[in-house]
Parts: structure tokens; C-alpha cells; sequence
């Protein structure tokens, strides 16, 4: 029998200031801040995921891309509307089997993304410009 994989315990970020990157996850997108052990960790609450943020480069793969942390919102529109009025630059949506995602970046350049299932990107964009 093959080894199975259970619940995720955490993801983990890194980037080069750790202070900013909770300021990040906890003023953006809400996260409780767990334990904190500047300048070099901390550990945040972000939806229902453990996010360990330590200190160091990004990790990348060789098409320039880092780990992805995926989470569902119910209004992506609205989502991509708050990043905005953050400061926060955010992608293109793109069509997935099913859904809409969104992805954008933390001061450290790691990528997350959201997911809307049911819609297209058409239907995002549209929601975003009432009346056009």
C-alpha cells in the first residue's frame, strides 16, 4: 500500500522582510497572526490554512513561478475590488474548468490565487463594470 498524505499542516512564504509580509496577510486579506518570532518567522491564520512566513528568497521554479496558494471566495469581483483599493496589483482573470480564478502577489512576489466556481471570466468582468 502506497503512503497516504494527510490534512495539509501548512504553507509556507519567504520573502526578505517578514514584518511586512504579516502586515501583508493581516491587513489585506484579514489573517490572525499566530506567533511571531521577528525577524526571522511568524506563523499566520490565513481562511482555515496555517501560512509560516519565514525569512529568505522567494523559492522559484524554473518558469519563474513559486508555490500557489489557492483559496475560494464568493465574489471575486468585489475580491479583486478591495486588492485595488489595497495598493495590491492584481492579474487577468482566467477561465479554469468550472470557475474563474484571480491571482496576485504578496510584497515578496509569492503568488496566491482565487478561485470562483460557477462563473466565467466573461461574467467577472462584466460584474466588475455594471452597466456595460
Amino acid at each position: 500500500m502506497a503512503a497516504q498524505l494527510g490534512l495539509l499542516d501548512y504553507l509556507s512564504v519567504s520573502g526578505p522582510d517578514v514584518a511586512a509580509l504579516v502586515a501583508f496577510y493581516r491587513d489585506v486579506l484579514d489573517a490572525g497572526v499566530i506567533e511571531e518570532a521577528y525577524p526571522d518567522w511568524a506563523r499566520v491564520r490565513l481562511a482555515n490554512v496555517d501560512l509560516g512566513v519565514r525569512r529568505g528568497e522567494r523559492a522559484l521554479s524554473e518558469d519563474g513561478a513559486g508555490p500557489c496558494a489557492a483559496f475560494r471566495v464568493q465574489d471575486l469581483a468585489g475580491f479583486r475590488a478591495h486588492l485595488e483599493r489595497c495598493g495590491v496589483e492584481a492579474g487577468e482573470y482566467h477561465d479554469i474548468t468550472g470557475g474563474v480564478t484571480l491571482d496576485f502577489r504578496d510584497p515578496a512576489g509569492n503568488v496566491l490565487r482565487v478561485i470562483r466556481w460557477g462563473r466565467s471570466a466573461a461574467e467577472e468582468r462584466s460584474a466588475a463594470t455594471p452597466g456595460d
